[in-house]
């Protein structure tokens, strides 16, 4: 992504942030009226006076709330000429301490991942099997064979020229091999080519699948977590003051 690019999504970011905890502030509530008014001070000079570098532009774009982050960075600032962000958010702590952006995965880091976890899957389920009796192994032999066949298939042919919705909809179970064992089509077990029949298996399902959370609804739950913090550090300043 160029820099100007980066820079205007950043921008609108910052308004969405402001515009966030404008909307969530407790008019009754002088000390978060207060607070609201520096988040606005903050807000223009990061728009209209801050001159960023590339890296300043990556580094707040990673967080769910860039405009909380400045706001510390300035309020937190030593430094005695600028506000060096990146050095702030280093002397801060500011990756343990405010919520990040969840990274969306390209399609082929997707495939990667579910291939990694189906491997991790499979050898969790070998590892049960030896605990298994002779006549235990007898008895789930289909579901057995079902499960390498599914395991074979997914790492192998899926994996060269994969949905990706298919990749989307496994990628929300810790054991998706599990899930594809259960609903595979037992055509599979005599070598017939079945991409056809796993789309329809997944499709028919009737589980609601997981979208990623946009950046309005992490921002929203940022702030959520920010002002939950808030009140509980008010809570222990006003016990201890008793």
């Amino acid at each position: 992504m160029e820099y100007r690019e980066a820079l205007g999504i950043l921008r609108n970011r910052l308004d969405d942030s402001l515009t966030q905890h404008a909307a969530e502030t407790d008019k009754s509530d002088i000390g978060e009226i207060y607070k609201l008014q520096e988040y606005s001070e903050t807000h223009y000079y990061m728009k209209a006076v801050h001159d960023y570098t590339a890296t300043e532009v990556e580094a707040l774009l990673s967080f769910v709330d860039p405009l909380e982050v400045a706001f510390w960075c300035r309020e937190e600032n030593t430094h005695e000429v600028g506000l060096p962000i990146c050095d702030i958010l280093k002397e801060i702590n500011a990756d343990s301490r405010f919520p990040k952006m969840t990274p969306e995965l390209s399609p082929e880091d997707k495939v990667h991942t579910l291939v990694i976890r189906l491997g991790k899957n499979l050898y969790e389920y070998q590892e049960k099997l030896q605990t298994w009796s002779n006549q235990q192994l007898i008895d789930h032999s289909e579901e057995i064979a079902a499960t390498m066949a599914a395991y074979k298939y997914m790492t192998e042919e899926f994996a060269n020229n994969p949905p990706e919705h298919i990749a989307d909809y496994l990628l929300q179970f810790e054991n998706p091999l599990a899930v594809l064992c259960e609903h595979w089509p037992e055509c599979t077990l005599f070598g017939v080519d079945v991409i056809a029949d796993i789309k329809d298996e997944i499709k028919d399902l009737q589980v609601k699948r997981e979208q990623p959370k946009s950046v309005h609804e992490q921002l929203k739950e940022a702030s959520r977590s920010v002002q939950e913090q808030t009140k509980s550090e008010k809570k222990q300043r006003g016990d201890g003051a008793r």
